[in-house]
């Protein structure tokens, strides 16, 4: 049987039966140092933009993001600036009476709504079971879409626009992967004075770490290192050929989307697992980086009543066979282990563009698999390398 350092190479090597364009591998131990870091391929399949991929490249790390934005956020609660299980409307104004859209009337197709019956809280906002949604998931919030005519890709950079949708369940009572954290990130903006998050970032969680190549903003000026260094989009079609693709989204919206818009280098992206998982009170305080771990779910069936039926179920649970999840604060929990891939309390998560991390403190190890790959809703082949890549790693450095 190959190695999977070989697997891993033939999966990104130029030629007929090339699987992705190029990835970054890369796990930290319970110290924060570095113990495994393989970067194979190229950063596009377009030999004129190709370079060989590196951990200094950049990516657009899409939900990935939403770590660091509950990291934001928990520190405004250590600070009282915010309390997880408080009424979100004071500070989010937008929420303080919300409709829930119940279904679309039979003969005039006009939506049906009804009012909340329970308030929204923070803990809710960072576990998505808030009652909201992504319009583009959500089969309700797809036809709402339609009609009110309500074009999202006029709104895009405008945060507080684009994602003003009505609830699709009442708050507490289901859950849906949604553009919650997103808020949650405005939340942390306005208790603060109205700084952007991404400057907010910078201060309390990217600079202690020196994490010099992560930005909201690629293409503000000063930021030509990471812009220059951001790998291309590549998409998977249909019949499984690769091809260059554009940006998913533009790089140079109004907002700080804490649910999404973060462009970061592996290098930088380890160094916050690494923090995490060694919980030496670098951005958070140590209590605080436990209760991340602990599961905060009441009810966790519908998180995995969703888990096994949904469609981008593969894309949230990050290809684990598992049917036993909570969600924590940052990302889905394992409630058993699984054998030869993770202990009880791993904590994972994953961006759009093919992009996942896990931390596991039982374990005492760490990772991301970074690419650039567009797929929907995720993609098998990817998903395979990253969980190969965590079994090697559990196999090589996890304690036992």
């Amino acid at each position: 049987m190959a190695s999977f350092d070989e697997v891993f190479r033939l999966a990104a090597n130029p030629g007929p039966d090339r699987k992705i364009p190029g990835a970054v591998l890369v796990a930290a131990d319970r110290s924060g140092k570095i113990c495994y870091l393989n970067c194979q391929g190229t950063t596009s399949v377009d030999e004129a933009l190709a370079q060989p991929i590196t951990s200094d490249h950049t990516f657009w790390i899409a939900s990935c993001t939403k770590l660091m934005t509950t990291i934001a956020v928990l520190r405004c609660v250590d600070k009282g600036l915010l309390h997880l299980d408080e009424d979100i409307s004071p500070v989010l104004p937008e929420f303080k009476n919300p409709d829930i859209l119940v279904g679309f009337d039979s003969n005039t197709v006009e939506p049906r709504f009804q009012k909340a019956s329970n308030k929204i809280t923070l803990r809710q906002l960072l576990t998505h079971s808030s009652g909201m949604g992504y319009s583009f998931a959500s089969p309700k919030l797809v036809w709402w879409r339609k009609w009110v005519e309500n074009d999202p890709e006029s709104f895009k950079g405008n945060l507080t626009k684009q994602f003003n949708l009505p609830l699709i369940y009442d708050p507490g009572e289901g859950w849906e992967y949604s553009v919650s954290v997103d808020w949650a990130g405005q939340m942390v903006e306005r208790v603060n004075g109205g700084v952007r998050l991404g400057d907010y970032m910078k201060q309390h969680i990217w600079d202690p770490l020196d994490m010099k190549s992560t930005t909201f903003r690629a293409f503000e000026n000063g930021n030509e290192h990471i812009r220059d260094r951001l790998c291309p989009m590549t998409r998977r079609t249909g019949s499984g050929i690769l091809k260059t693709a554009p940006p998913y989204r533009r790089y140079d919206w109004k907002d700080d989307y804490g649910g999404q818009g973060v462009c970061c280098s592996p290098n930088d992206f380890i160094k916050l697992l690494g923090a995490v998982l060694k919980n030496d009170g670098t951005v958070l305080m140590k209590e605080t980086v436990e209760m991340m771990f602990q599961p905060h779910l009441s009810d966790d069936s519908y998180l995995n009543a969703h888990m096994a039926k949904s469609i981008e179920s593969g894309m949230l649970r990050s290809g684990v066979e598992s049917y036993a999840w909570n969600f924590g604060l940052g990302g889905i929990l394992n409630m058993k282990d699984v054998d030869g891939l993770c202990k009880k309390g791993a904590m994972t998560w994953s961006g759009y563009a093919n992009t996942y991390w896990w931390v596991d403190p039982s374990a005492g190890t760490c990772g991301m698999y970074a690419s650039q790959l567009l797929t929907t809703p995720s993609d098998p082949v990817s998903l395979d390398l990253y969980l190969a890549f965590r079994r090697h790693v559990y196999q090589q450095f996890a304690s036992k």
